[in-house]
């Protein structure tokens, strides 16, 4: 859904941005994200609220840094590790916007968790940037 002064222009601008955040975090076994890329999506200090994986007990709360950190733990690069994108919606109002975005979360040994991310976003000198983003598996 976008809201009064929205476009799907804007929804395709947006759904760029996150669609580059989940290629950021996909790699193939012994790589790792391209953390900068990942990091380029994103305004500084920015808040990420999250479950890691789908056995963590909790959510935990992350800037990018954190995160990035937290991501690689148990030996994470040795398989690999994918994020895909599914269906997604939009609130577009003005110059901020929050887009709820279903994905999985694909591990080399074939599991595969659904999730949903909710993004929120400011358009900042023309550019979308994400401001935070809570998560959690479904």
């Amino acid at each position: 859904m976008t809201e009064a002064g929205g476009s799907t222009r804007v929804e395709a601008e947006i759904a760029a941005i996150i669609d580059d955040s989940y290629a950021a975090l996909s790699f193939d076994e012994g790589g790792e994200p391209d953390w900068a890329r990942f990091a380029s999506g994103y305004v500084t200090g920015a808040v990420l609220a999250l479950r890691l994986f789908p056995g963590d007990e909790r959510i935990r709360v992350f800037d990018n840094e954190g995160y990035a950190r937290a991501q690689m733990r148990d030996d994470l690069a040795v398989h690999g590790y994918v994020e895909t994108p599914g269906e997604r919606s939009f609130t577009v109002v003005g110059d901020v916007a929050s887009v709820l975005q279903r994905f999985s979360m694909d591990f080399p040994d074939g599991t595969s968790t659904p999730a949903v991310d909710i993004f929120s976003l400011v358009r900042l000198d023309g550019r979308w940037k994400i401001v935070s983003v809570v998560s959690d598996t479904l």
